[in-house]
């Protein structure tokens, strides 16, 4: 029925308050609207709120991807439809959660995203902690006009490009 809760006890459930995103959601996300949760839906928490990816940004002074996802997100599809050693392409970066994800999992990853201050500040997730100084040079180097850019006038689109390293690649016998 419309108007009844979901959930016996709500407030152990979810605790309405403003979220991190900027979202205000009421007591109401516990309400019926005669609606079923599928028995195959992914249910993993968007809880980050202190990920050493948000206090490197926070540490240079740079606003963090407003639509961060969870890793366990990604995880799911990686682990799911890829082997060890695969490339995984994320073309919507952000701030490089499926590349988090796909590196800890043993697979290559290639990163895209139009704007360069997401795309640089992506490379905190792969930052342990460091000095607060040392954080801000990393951030200068990663952000300066000095790190080679190709831009793809058609698409709009900036890629940070590494100087080219050889891959050690591993050969797949099936």
């Amino acid at each position: 029925m419309p108007g009844r809760r979901s959930f016996k006890t709500d407030e152990s459930f979810y605790r309405p308050k403003l979220r991190p995103s900027g979202h205000d959601i009421s007591r109401r996300f516990a309400d019926n609207n005669g609606g079923a949760i599928p028995s195959n839906l992914l249910q993993i928490p968007n809880t980050e709120s202190n990920s050493p990816y948000q206090r490197h940004c926070a540490s240079v002074g740079v606003k963090p991807h407003p639509a961060r996802f969870p890793e366990k997100l990604p995880t799911f599809f990686i682990e799911f439809l890829t082997d060890s050693g695969d490339t995984v392409l994320d073309i919507f970066a952000g701030s490089n959660t499926t590349g988090s994800a796909a590196e800890k999992l043993d697979r290559r990853w290639l990163a895209f995203e139009k704007d360069r201050t997401y795309l640089a500040a992506s490379a905190f997730r792969f930052v342990d902690e460091l000095p607060p100084e040392e954080l801000a040079a990393l951030w200068d180097r990663l952000h300066s006009d000095d790190l080679p850019v190709e831009v793809n006038r058609a698409q709009r689109e900036l890629v940070l490009i590494e100087k080219p390293t050889a891959y050690a690649t591993k050969l797949k016998r099936r």
